[in-house]
């Protein structure tokens, strides 16, 4: 059985292209997006026309863009990851080539964002208890939903998740439905304000009987679920890397540090006090960055990932907290300030912990995997 740890030679020369754009293009803009609380569309739009966001790019090559990028820039990896399609759903399956093809070219141009309205304000992983619902009319569906957490609530388009189905069916009776922003009974967003990821607008989105074409389903009707999670399972290893791309920063930056850092008479590098953490750092981020490729590399090969989506996501975003916060520490009161990115990127990776489903799911989820539904509780 042959095992291959490296990347191809394709995808190492992507690697070394997109740390290049990173490095020159994004990081000088870093704070702008925090500080602005602005989506960088110039940023997607320059990467797009350098041929950098590839729709047709594998996974596993699509990870190494998102921690890359997320290594300098944390607010611009989700954009990236958007432009580039990283799902069927984003495909638009279903809906009409007509209405489709220029909703997927604004898309891969940068220009706009396709948001997807999962979540509800009284259950995010309880989905056979959604509210939200859709009845067919005639030619039309009539949607009546609430949706909250939307990242990119004020995006062009939402793919909203909602009952079409008898309660009875539970998580087979959902539905995903396309729907643009101008329709008519689509509220502006509530937005959040949030303490970290300033670069995606999160809110809270109604739709009170907003009325669209019955070929506007994603996919197959009573299949959402299904699709969703999928969507979710592979996203979770994107998460992990931008998060892993972040600390992996913070450990570097701090390396130098210790190294410049003089306390009695020499390098504070040579203190095990300072050395073994940053070692330990290190040594966790290694086995995370491996546990998130073989997730992309399940996927690519059609292999289900659900266990390990799971892993990725309850254990990365807390222990990448964990480095960064151990790093700002280490660089004392100027890591506390933000003058230094340290702070920035505790609030960024933090949200991550919560988004796409927290901890204490996700460790249920691979507790399932290990004892069956019905022998864990």
């Amino acid at each position: 059985m042959a095992i291959n740890f490296g990347f191809s030679e394709e995808q190492e020369l992507y690697r070394l292209q997109i740390k290049r754009f990173a490095r020159e293009v994004l990081r000088p803009r870093r704070q702008e997006w925090d500080r602005e609380k602005k989506r960088p569309e110039a940023m997607v739009r320059q990467a797009v026309d350098l041929g950098l966001l590839d729709i047709e790019m594998d996974h596993v090559t699509r990870g190494i863009m998102i921690e890359e990028v997320g290594y300098v820039d944390f607010n611009c990896a989700l954009p990236f990851l958007v432009a580039t399609e990283p799902h069927e759903l984003k495909s638009l399956p279903g809906l009409p080539e007509e209405v489709s093809r220029p909703v997927r070219e604004a898309v891969q141009a940068g220009r706009s964002i396709v948001a997807v309205g999962f979540t509800e304000p009284s259950g995010g992983s309880n989905v056979a208890g959604f509210k939200s619902h859709a009845v067919l009319e005639g030619d039309f569906w009539r949607v009546n939903a609430v949706k909250n957490s939307i990242s990119w609530a004020d995006a062009d388009y939402f793919i909203i998740t909602c009952r079409t189905e008898e309660a009875e069916k539970g998580i087979w009776s959902l539905s995903n439905i396309f729907i643009p922003k101008d329709t008519e009974g689509v509220s502006a967003p509530r937005v959040f304000d949030d303490i970290g990821t300033h670069g995606a607008v999160r809110g809270e989105v109604r739709f009170e009987d907003v009325r669209v074409p019955a070929n506007y389903l994603i996919g197959e009707r009573g299949k959402a679920y299904r699709m969703m999670a999928e969507l979710f399972d592979t996203n979770r290893a994107y998460i992990g890397l931008k998060c892993i791309g972040a600390a992996q920063a913070s450990v570097d930056e701090t390396v130098v540090y210790a190294q410049d850092r003089v306390v009695m008479g020499k390098p504070i590098s040579q203190y095990q006090g300072i050395s073994f953490p940053l070692a330990e750092a290190e040594t966790l981020l290694e086995a995370a960055r491996l546990l998130c490729y073989k997730i992309l590399w399940m996927r690519d090969n059609g292999l289900r990932h659900t266990k390990e989506g799971a892993m990725c996501k309850w254990w990365v975003p807390e222990m990448t907290f964990e480095v960064v916060r151990k790093c700002l520490t280490i660089h004392g009161h100027y890591g506390y300030s933000s003058e230094l990115p340290f702070e920035q990127r505790l609030r960024d990776i933090l949200g991550w912990q919560i988004g796409d489903g927290t901890s204490e799911l996700s460790k249920l989820m691979v507790a399932r995997a290990m004892f069956t539904k019905a022998g864990v509780g």
